[in-house]
């Protein structure tokens, strides 16, 4: 069911209500139709906390790596770096510019990625804070500051990244929407061989959109999601999807690589959803 390009992609929320009566009344149970404009701002934000993390994740590798470029590998020349060290910390700026960047995936990034944490690459559990300023990603602004907790290997043998979203989002138009929860990325190939391409990782988690209509979309990942950076979308994986009484699931399908999904209402019917 896929077909597509390049890396980063995520998770797409579906708008409906499912109104529900009393015992005696199921019968008359009725669905609103898909509000296809709010899935779409959804789905804007899937892909772009997916960016986030991958931007974070490849900055604090190449950082902390025991060989050292004086070019980064991973982010584009125009991209400017500044890291300031003390005895027991690091603090890294990455400078995006106004004018914007093409980063791997063809994602346009503007504005200010910082990360600060304990310096110590033999330690089995670090936190990392991060904060984004005036930061989009094409045209998207996102503003929030917490926290990833950074696993050097997790039960299966892997290093495994927690990310706490707190994120708030103005899309182009100027509609608005805020996001809380956790992810956790487990990084199971391409680990730390210094090529970004082969990289694979399946993620985890719940959390909630709200947009300022009062609408919530809630989202509770059931199938790990597969995330392969030689794909811009996600691959596979299946969540459960929630708004307000209504509920379906997501499903991203075989691991072909395209923009597109099915989700399935509690009536059984689908629908494919653009990513």
């Amino acid at each position: 069911m896929k077909n597509s390009i390049l890396k980063y992609g995520l998770l797409v929320f579906i708008s409906g209500v499912f109104v529900g009566c009393d015992t005696d009344e199921a019968n008359d149970q009725t669905t609103e139709p898909l509000n296809q404009e709010e899935v779409e701002l959804t789905a804007k934000v899937d892909n772009a906390t997916e960016v986030i993390s991958d931007t974070f994740l490849q900055i604090y590798e190449v950082e902390e790596s025991l060989v050292k470029s004086p070019i980064h590998p991973f982010l584009p020349e125009c991209a400017l770096v500044t890291v300031e060290i003390t005895n027991t910390s690091k603090e890294v700026t990455v400078d995006f510019g106004t004018e914007g960047c093409e980063v791997r995936g063809g994602n346009v990034l503007k504005g200010i990625v910082k990360m600060s944490y304990v310096s110590n690459i033999d330690a089995s559990t670090l936190v990392i804070n991060y904060e984004l300023v005036d930061f989009f990603i094409n045209e998207v602004e996102f503003e929030g500051a917490k926290t990833i907790t950074r696993q050097r290997t997790n039960e299966n043998g892997n290093p495994q990244y927690a990310m706490n979203l707190d994120l708030s989002i103005t899309f182009e138009d100027g509609s608005q929407a805020s996001r809380k929860g956790t992810k956790v990325r487990e990084w199971i190939e391409g680990s730390f061989n210094g090529n970004w391409g082969d990289n694979v990782f399946l993620i985890t988690g719940e959390w909630e959109t709200n947009f300022v209509n009062g609408n919530v979309h809630s989202t509770t990942i059931v199938e790990p999601i597969r995330r392969e950076a030689s794909c811009k979308f996600i691959v596979s994986g299946i969540v459960n999807l929630v708004r307000t009484n209504y509920s379906g699931v997501l499903n991203y399908g075989d691991g072909v690589c395209d923009n597109k999904a099915v989700f399935t209402n509690v009536d059984g019917d689908e629908q494919e959803i653009q990513l």
